[in-house]
């Protein structure tokens, strides 16, 4: 048994460590389940959750009634499984995984900055990843990015051990079974980015400090390798041999991406202009730090390498996203970990420097880096205006944020003024980090939830459907987030004009060409439905965008029974098709018949 009082002891001298996780606990698990799924990575995820749990699908789950083929996956594998155990499926269970992968992330962040420069180090870059508003949002919320992350800094984690000054003098087979172990799990996240980031941090630093032999023994270790293949391989090989057309919607997944394929992604990329904005607040140190390796005296030092290891997953990963044509904020979350390293060794530096007679420009340099941190607080009193409903609670909320991150910055440039430590003037924006995200997500956010959200819709939908009615018909999509609140009705899609994979793909697959679009393949799939006596219900739910292109074909074919009077995504219309009991249902477009 452990000795009481050396338990104290420990608790005592790693109290800075407890207190930064508590606080880490706080930024990612409260208030987890305040809010519903507002964006489409999550409805998606949660509709892939659904359709495995209720009908056991684990292979390949089903979305709006097709095969979801363009995510891997893990991250629905374990949200199943966890919704499974816990007998329950909503906000809080399947957004738990992300905030646990969170919690991973930052925990090895810590233990690698421990290894790259001591506590210090650890303690500034765990700092600096929880109060990094990109990673907090985007590990709050359910998807394959937080698990990537996760995955991606482990393996990392692996390859600093390995390819440290010392090398891998304890157990190097374990070493090597973790990396590839952490390579294939990532894979199943999300393909194959994990191997893109890994790779794009290892090359660079493993070349700049001649230890690139090093680095190709560790990708080709025979113990590990294998491991790699068959975690990596495990579920795409059953996927294709169960269906052959799964490797063009991959392909076709990545290439929209880079650029390479021939259809356009509907959005597109001007990366490295907005990446200043996905590393706020800490910005400032972070060009320091990115500035660092180039050195003359950075270049000659013992921790040469560890720098250039920071920076080429951070700097080095965005460079690469820059070249894609299409790079989303949340692709750069798994390089979040190097970017705070980078941030952590910069802080340090600037503190130890700031403390010289002649250290003048790192104190500039510190009351800027606050300056940034005091606007950015201030800012969150923009956001009830901008983005959600100015109610009195939304403003109160907010205030107290802007109020607490306002505050941090004043007393965390008093710490870095009066020659405190550097962990010691980070302290206090992790802890106003803390305090203002259960004031946005549990009081601020949640107002929005009738609007944005799916929960209510899907109560008004029940309502409004007779309870003998079982079926719901939709026309093309709807959004992902009603099939985790409408689990009562069962959604069918209106034959003939509802994708079988995704539009891009089954553009790609179709024989018949581009030639026909959405509206008119909809009108004639809507009249063959009519017109068919076997249809599987007399409702039928379409976007209101679709809605109002269709309106004049509908009039005599169906009355509106529920319209959403607003809401800030796509606006739903659920209408009733006429029955005439001597004709049978009506036909789009066509005249009522005289009776």
């Amino acid at each position: 048994m452990t000795n009481p009082s050396a338990a104290a002891a420990i608790l005592r001298a790693r109290r800075f460590e407890a207190l930064v996780g508590a606080l880490a606990c706080v930024v990612f698990l409260s208030c987890l389940g305040s809010i519903e799924f507002w964006g489409k990575r999550e409805q998606r995820l949660a509709a892939e959750v659904v359709d495995t749990v209720d009908h056991g699908r684990w292979l390949v789950a089903r979305i709006q009634d097709r095969p979801r083929l363009e995510k891997p996956p893990l991250p629905r594998w374990t949200t199943a499984a966890l919704a499974t155990v816990a007998g329950r499926c909503d906000e809080w269970i399947i957004r738990l995984p992300g905030a646990l992968a969170a919690l991973g992330t930052v925990a090895l962040t810590h233990l690698l900055g421990r290894r790259m420069g001591g506590r210090s180090l650890g303690l500034c870059a765990a700092m600096v990843l929880c109060s990094t508003p990109l990673f907090i949002t985007e590990l709050r919320q359910a998807g394959n990015d937080g698990p990537l992350a996760f995955f991606t800094t482990l393996a990392l984690y692996a390859a600093y051990r390995w390819l440290e000054p010392n090398g891998p003098t304890d157990a190097p087979r374990r070493v090597a079974i973790l990396f590839h172990a952490a390579m294939g799990l990532g894979f199943l996240c999300k393909g194959p980015m994990v191997l893109a980031i890994v790779a794009v941090t290892l090359v660079p630093a493993a070349l700049a400090s001649g230890r690139f032999k090093r680095s190709l023994r560790l990708w080709a270790n025979p113990w590990g390798l294998p491991l790699f293949l068959a975690l990596a391989l495990c579920w795409p090989v059953p996927v294709v041999l169960a269906d052959p057309n799964a490797l063009g919607v991959w392909m076709l997944e990545m290439g929209q991406k880079t650029g390479a394929s021939g259809i356009a992604h509907r959005e597109r990329s001007l990366f490295l202009l907005s990446w200043p904005t996905m590393v706020l607040p800490w910005v400032v140190v972070g060009v320091v730090g990115a500035l660092s390796p180039f050195r003359r005296d950075e270049r000659e030092s013992s921790a040469a390498f560890a720098r250039w290891f920071a920076w080429s997953w951070a700097i080095g990963a965005a460079l690469m996203l820059g070249a894609w044509a299409v790079a989303k904020p949340n692709y750069y979350v798994p390089s979040l970990p190097g970017w705070s390293l980078l941030v952590g060794m910069a802080w340090i530096r600037l503190h130890r420097l700031a403390r010289r007679p002649e250290g003048w420009g790192a104190r500039r340099t510190i009351r800027l880096q606050w300056g940034v941190w005091l606007i950015l607080g201030a800012s969150a009193l923009a956001i009830p205006a901008r983005w959600l409903s100015a109610t009195p609670a939304t403003w109160g909320a907010m205030i107290a944020a802007a109020v607490a991150l306002t505050s941090a910055a004043v007393i965390g440039g008093r710490i870095s003024r009066r020659g405190g430590s550097a962990a010691a003037a980070m302290l206090p924006a992790l802890a106003a980090t803390a305090l203002a995200v259960p004031l946005c997500y549990g009081i601020a956010a949640p107002g929005e939830n009738a609007t944005r959200g799916h929960r209510d819709l899907a109560r008004r939908i029940d309502r409004a459907v007779p309870p003998e009615i079982k079926t719901v018909a939709f026309l093309h999509e709807l959004d992902e987030g009603l099939w985790l609140h409408l689990r009562a009705l069962r959604l069918v899609p209106v034959p003939g004009v509802h994708p079988q994979y995704n539009d891009a793909a089954d553009l790609r697959l179709r024989t018949d060409g581009p030639a026909e679009r959405l509206i008119p393949r909809a009108k004639k799939a809507l009249a063959d439905w009519l017109s068919r006596d076997d249809r599987p219900s007399d409702f039928l739910l379409m976007r209101e965008k679709v809605h109002k292109v269709l309106v004049d074909d509908l009039k005599d074919a169906a009355t509106v029974v529920l319209r959403e009077p607003r809401a800030q995504r796509d606006g739903l219309v659920l209408l009733r098709i006429h029955a005439d009991p001597q004709t049978g249902p009506m036909r789009v477009g066509a005249a009522p018949r005289e009776r």
